[in-house]
C-alpha cells in the first residue's frame, strides 16, 4: 500500500482528517460558542476560517464536523456492507427463486435515483415519528438503499466461484454450504468488496452533506458539513468562507477515500490492473 501513490495519497488525506477530529477538544474551540459581536467575521489568526452568523468559531465547527461525518459514514458502510454482502452470497449460492426475487429487489433499488429516495424516506420516517431528523433517522434512510452495491457485487462474485472446481471438491468432500460459504467464497470475495467499500465511503460522506444541505439531515446546533454550507448560503457574497471550507473539506474527504479506494484496486487486483493496462 505505502509503495503504491494514489493509495498513499488517500491514506495521508483521510488520516489528517480523522487526526483533526479526534484532537478536536485540543485544536478547537467551543463548536457552540456564540459571539454575535464577531459575527460573520473574515478568516483571522484568532479565527483561522472566519465565523458563522451567529460568530461561532468555523475552524472548531468544521473539525468537529469531521468526527460526525465520518463516524456516521463509517458506520452506515460498516452496516451496508454486512447486510449487503449477506444478502447477496444468499441469492448468488442458493439461486433459483431465491435469486430471481433478490435480483428484482435490487434491479427496483437501482432504477430509484439513491438520493431523491433518501430524501422520500427522510420525510417519511419525520412524519411518522414526528419528530425533525436525527443521526439515526438519516443512518437508517441511507442504509436503505446503501446495501443495493454491496449485494449485487457480491451475488455476481458468488455466481462466478460457485461451480468452480476447489468449491465442487469441497461439496463432494460433504462440506456443507454454511462452511463453503464461510471458508471458501467469502475470502474470495473480500478484496472487491474492500475497494467497494472504501469508495463507497465517500459516497455517503456526499450523502450525509447533501441531506444536510437540504435541511433534512443532522439538525443543528451539531456541526455537520453540509449543514453548515446550507447555514452560509445566504451570506455568500458577504461571507463566503461559511460555504468555502466545509466544502473544501467535503471535496477532500471524499478525494480522500476516492484515491484510497483506486490504490486499494491497483494493489489487491494486480491482475485487473494489467489487463486494463
Amino acid at each position: 500500500m505505502l509503495k503504491n501513490k494514489t493509495c498513499l495519497a488517500g491514506l495521508i488525506i483521510i488520516s489528517l482528517i480523522t487526526l483533526a477530529g479526534l484532537l478536536a477538544p485540543i485544536i478547537a474551540k467551543d463548536p457552540y460558542e456564540t459571539n454575535m459581536l464577531k459575527r460573520l467575521s473574515p478568516p483571522s489568526l484568532e479565527h483561522p476560517f472566519g465565523t458563522d452568523q451567529l460568530g461561532r468559531d468555523l475552524f472548531s465547527r468544521i473539525v468537529y464536523g469531521a468526527r460526525v461525518s465520518l463516524i456516521v459514514a463509517i458506520t452506515i458502510s460498516i452496516i451496508s456492507l454486512t447486510v449487503g454482502c449477506l444478502i447477496g452470497a444468499i441469492s448468488g449460492y442458493i439461486g433459483g427463486v431465491v435469486d430471481d426475487i433478490i435480483g428484482r429487489i435490487i434491479d427496483v433499488f437501482l432504477a430509484i435515483p439513491e438520493l431523491i429516495f433518501n430524501i422520500a424516506l427522510v420525510g417519511v420516517l419525520c412524519v411518522v415519528l414526528e419528530s425533525t431528523s436525527s443521526i439515526w433517522v438519516v443512518i437508517f434512510a441511507i442504509i436503505v438503499t446503501n446495501w443495493v452495491s454491496y449485494a449485487r457485487l457480491t451475488r455476481g462474485i458468488v455466481l462466478s466461484l460457485k461451480e468452480r472446481e476447489f468449491i465442487t471438491s469441497a461439496r463432494m468432500m460433504g462440506a456443507s454450504d454454511f462452511w463453503i460459504l464461510l471458508k471458501h467464497i467469502i475470502p474470495n470475495a473480500i478484496p472487491p468488496i474492500i475497494v467497494l467499500a472504501t469508495l463507497n465511503v465517500g459516497n455517503v460522506i456526499m450523502t450525509i452533506a447533501s441531506l444536510g444541505f437540504l435541511g433534512l439531515g443532522i439538525q443543528p446546533p451539531t456541526p455537520e458539513w453540509g449543514q453548515i454550507l446550507n447555514s452560509g448560503k445566504n451570506y455568500l457574497t458577504t461571507a463566503p468562507w461559511i460555504m468555502v471550507f466545509p466544502g473544501l473539506a467535503i471535496m477532500l474527504a471524499i478525494l480522500g477515500f476516492n484515491l484510497l479506494g483506486d490504490g486499494l484496486r491497483d494493489v489487491l487486483e494486480p491482475k485487473s490492473r494489467r489487463v486494463a493496462q
